[in-house]
């Protein structure tokens, strides 16, 4: 009987893990962060993806920010993109809710203590 419980009580808990982890993102930043920003930025925004390599801008956690840290700054390369380099324009591609989410996020993994922005 008390195996039986401890087997219970043990599937109870992985389905629920299994089932948290197949649950949607709950942060619309993080999802559009994932699906748009992090195969040249990074999952974490460090910048180490193949695609980075040589990049120094692509690292959002090391304090460069070449068109400034702050939030304004951040949204506007996001929308506008930088001919100069190989961030795209965003606007039209998301709405301007998810330019903010976005933006939101990538300040969010430069948080003061790890190097990056300094919002």
């Amino acid at each position: 009987m008390r195996n039986t419980l401890r087997i219970t009580s043990l599937s109870i808990v992985l389905a629920a893990g299994a089932f948290a982890s197949c649950a949607p993102e709950s942060d619309p930043g993080a999802r559009l962060w994932r699906k748009k920003c992090a195969a040249c930025h990074g999952a974490d925004g460090t910048g180490r993806t193949r695609f980075a390599e040589g990049r120094p801008f692509a690292d959002l956690t090391d304090d460069r920010w070449k068109h400034g840290s702050d939030r304004a700054s951040v949204r506007r390369l996001v929308a506008d993109g930088d001919p100069a380099s190989t961030m795209p324009p965003f606007a039209g591609r998301l709405t301007p809710e998810e330019i903010d989410a976005v933006v939101d996020h990538a300040l969010k993994l430069a948080t003061p203590g790890s190097g990056g922005a300094k919002p």
